[in-house]
């Protein structure tokens, strides 16, 4: 195998896990839906106020907010080795 086959299998790879690992939550939300039929709560507003801020985007935002704070950890011990 060439070296762009394996990378691109090991990229295909990780999208798969991150979108499996990603999901289970809401997986399990649909099947205790399906199971229980008590598990309704009495909605406020509508579905898209719900569905805008569920526990996928915010494992998003943590993942970007890490990234950002990371790349801005780096940024200042560079500046700091540099100057100081």
């Amino acid at each position: 195998m060439s070296t762009g086959i394996i990378l691109g299998l090991g990229l295909i790879t990780i999208a798969l896990c991150f979108f499996v690992l990603l999901n289970i939550p809401y997986w399990f939300l649909l099947w205790n839906k399906r199971k229980n039929t008590s598990f309704v709560f009495k909605k406020k507003y509508h579905q898209w106020v719900y569905a805008s801020d569920d526990i996928l985007n915010n494992i998003l935002k943590i993942c970007v907010y890490s990234l950002y704070g990371y790349g801005i950890y780096i940024f200042i011990l560079e500046i700091w080795s540099k100057f100081f």
